[in-house]
């Protein structure tokens, strides 16, 4: 599919979901408060686009992963899927000729470049995703374990798609206000 009638397919997508965001707005405040503060700048990510060599050999990789942290399927055509979690979305789309191709992690590297790292609410929510995908066939990159390097608190289990995309799902501490 070219980019132009995907980014079409993905705008009739988004209107869908906006339209259903703006008659929910109430239940969704961090999108609520993004869209109508009064504050100079305000920002979420609300989107993320990932290429994929093959959509239908990473279908499988997504649609576990993401369902599992609660997104639901959008969109689902020939050459891209939308996932939402009314917050945050998710779209994997197939490029016939790559731009990238990428090496999986070796794990000497301190931060793996280039990866997404969605935030649950706890430990036991990270766990549970790493059950989920191995009873799929997903091994994670690195078992489920702290990081104090980063900080106190971080735990965190990542997993790479097959074409070696690391997505990581992790937990931290809430911050303390001051």
């Amino acid at each position: 599919m070219r980019w132009k009638a995907f980014f079409a397919r993905a705008t009739e997508a988004h209107l869908h979901l906006d339209s259903y965001l703006c008659e929910e707005a109430h239940r969704f405040v961090s999108w609520h408060d993004i869209m109508v503060s009064k504050k100079p700048i305000q920002a979420i990510v609300g989107h993320v686009g990932i290429e994929v060599s093959s959509l239908r050999a990473s279908e499988k990789f997504y649609k576990t992963l993401l369902k599992g942290l609660g997104f639901k399927v959008i969109m689902d055509s020939e050459d891209a899927m939308g996932f939402s979690n009314q917050n945050f979305q998710v779209w994997v789309a197939e490029s016939r000729e790559p731009r990238v191709k990428r090496d999986a992690p070796t794990g000497e590297e301190f931060v793996v470049a280039d990866h997404l790292a969605i935030l649950v609410q706890n430990k036991g929510a990270v766990d549970a995703i790493e059950r989920e995908m191995k009873k799929n066939g997903f091994e994670a990159l690195f078992p489920c374990e702290e990081h104090p390097q980063f900080e106190p608190g971080y735990y965190a289990v990542p997993f790479c798609d097959p074409d070696n995309y690391v997505i990581e799902i992790y937990t931290r501490p809430e911050p303390k206000r001051i």
